[in-house]
């Protein structure tokens, strides 16, 4: 646990302020080779810790990206400096600075951090929903201005990560600090928006709550990324994405619960108020710094101070020596907007998730119209009919895990390195015609004329058409993207986050003009357009990969 609380931002806090005497870190080492060392471009990331680079080196083209730890010393990009550099890096691959040695229980800690954050941000989405008619009768609202207060806290943190992730990867600022000051910013707007006196300060301040709090979903899979094996990573990943669905499924019931005891729609804002507050201190407290950059940036800055040397140098530090950090973080931001619209398997990946995100966020619509217009459910009886999804998800999670457990962990053990990013995809396969049973037996059978058993036991399987297609496409970018894993993330939120903001928004115009059982079939044609995705990428996906400079 010293890991945890040296490595949390009050820990280097304290360790800076102190000039090292609080929370210390133990004496660096350091070894040189040969004064002329120039590494190649395709060498492995396994070097001295510090290493002399000459002035006239000048290394093969390309950027240091932030992702997987296997490209964290590879320099790809070392523009002439005046005298000798020594260059820091890693001792070797059991370097224990290296978040992907550090101890399990330090691994378990920073694993529980982000799913309370990500579980904090996502339940602030879909609470609200249940808040929206006590909205328009509190400020004399239409349903859509309603609605707007969820549709724009998700378009908000699908725009979010394509500026704030950029800034996630830069060495000198590095993972802990954009969610301590997001989640910050994001507590002290649900102040704001629970005392707000009118929709328009609602709105502003739920879109701006989404904006800050966004890293927490974007990045918090690259941060997983950061400290788990290729084997264990899908493991804490699957577990990440049941707090990213348990959220949602279970913010109707509590929003409902809270209305109804405390009648004012404010009530489950002051619940988020309270869960990103505790959120908040556990960042500050408990979550050490995951990237890698940044890990090093620090380690070369305790050389500088420990030996009076102003020559040790991180690659980041070298290559931020020639650009501004706007110039840097632009310069992300378009990498990542290229990564989401250009590349094809990015592009039709996203285009899979963004469909099954807005059926997400359509339920929230759908539901009160069926269970509460046909069935005459109370609010919080549409909030327990969500359980169906939930009840889904956890099933969906113990098929997952044995599905690593027996299957593909055993694999990556028997074919190591050689393993394919296409092996992820066998879970997708099987979700991607569960959405299309979900949808139309959700259609036909939502209907006085049938127990209401029955349609939410067909949203049931929407869970393992979301979770398992989830759980196969953000472990496929990682392995296919590892040097641009963080970007990848960032460009998927935004992808899914805008549909799922949007949809919610055309629901009321599809049920008044389609019915449910129509406009369920509708979205369920289109999801049988999208079940050939995961078996074209099976058995192309490679191939694919081949034609993209950026891909594995």
């Amino acid at each position: 646990m010293d890991i945890v609380l040296r490595e949390s931002t009050f820990g280097q806090l304290a360790n800076y302020f102190t000039h090292g005497r609080a929370f210390p870190y133990p004496n660096l080492p350091s070894r040189s080779s040969s004064p002329n060392f120039e590494k190649p471009n395709d060498a492995k990331p396994v070097s001295a810790d510090v290493r002399p680079v000459s002035s006239d080196i000048e290394a093969a083209s390309g950027e240091a990206k932030s992702g997987s730890s296997d490209d964290k010393t590879v320099p790809t990009e070392v523009r002439p400096v005046p005298g000798d550099i020594k260059l820091v890096d890693w001792s070797g691959p059991d370097d224990p600075d290296m978040p992907c040695n550090w101890p399990r229980s330090t691994k378990l800690v920073t694993t529980a951090n982000i799913m309370f954050m990500t579980f904090a941000f996502y339940l602030a989405s879909a609470i609200y929903t249940s808040g929206i008619p006590a909205v328009e009768s509190r400020f004399d609202a239409t349903q859509i201005d309603g609605t707007l207060g969820l549709s724009l806290f998700v378009i908000a943190y699908g725009v979010g990560p394509l500026l704030l992730s950029p800034l996630s990867s830069v060495p000198s600022i590095g993972r802990s600090p954009v969610y301590v000051v997001g989640m910050f910013i994001f507590f002290v707007l649900q102040i704001g928006t629970a005392e707000a006196r009118n929709l328009q300060t609602v709105l502003v301040l739920r879109f701006f709550a989404g904006f800050a709090g966004s890293p927490s979903i974007s990045t918090g899979g690259a941060s997983l990324s950061e400290i788990y094996d290729a084997a264990h990573r899908a493991y804490a990943i699957s577990l990440w994405a049941c707090a990213a669905v348990a959220a949602p499924v279970m913010g109707p019931l509590l929003g409902a619960a809270l209305v109804r005891r405390y009648h004012t729609w404010a009530a489950p804002i002051w619940l988020i108020m309270g869960l990103s507050a505790v959120s908040v201190i556990l960042l500050i407290f408990t979550l050490p710094e995951t990237s890698y950059d940044n890990i090093l940036h620090r380690r070369a800055r305790r050389l500088r101070q420990q030996t009076g040397d102003s020559s040790y140098r991180t690659q980041g530090e070298i290559d931020a020596a020639c650009r501004s950090l706007t110039r840097m973080v632009a310069k992300q931001v378009v990498d990542d907007i290229m990564l989401a619209f250009v590349d094809p398997i990015i592009l039709f990946l996203n285009l899979h998730i963004m469909l099954l995100y807005g059926l997400l966020y359509l339920w929230f619509e759908f539901f009160p119209f069926v269970f509460g217009g046909i069935y005459g459910f109370t609010p919080v009886e549409q909030g327990l009919a969500f359980f169906g999804i939930l009840v889904g998800t956890v099933i969906s999670y113990i098929g997952y895990t044995i599905w690593l457990r027996y299957r593909y962990v055993p694999m990556m053990r028997r074919v190591g390195a050689d393993v394919q990013p296409e092996s992820r995809l066998p879970p997708a396969q099987i979700g991607s015609f569960c959405v299309p049973i979900c949808l139309f037996v959700f259609a036909w059978t939502s209907r006085a004329s049938v127990h209401w058993i029955v349609p939410i036991i067909g949203t049931a399987f929407f869970a393992p058409g979301i979770y398992l297609s989830f759980q196969s496409v953000l472990n496929y970018l990682g392995d296919a993207y590892p040097r641009y894993v963080a970007g990848v993330f960032a460009g998927n939120a935004f992808w899914r986050s805008v549909v799922g903001g949007a949809l919610p928004l055309a629901a009321p115009s599809m049920l008044r003009s389609l019915n449910i059982d129509w406009a369920s079939s509708t979205l369920g044609f289109i999801s049988i357009a999208m079940v050939p995705i995961p078996f074209v990428l099976d058995w192309y996906g490679a191939k694919i990969r081949s034609w993209s400079r950026l891909a594995n």
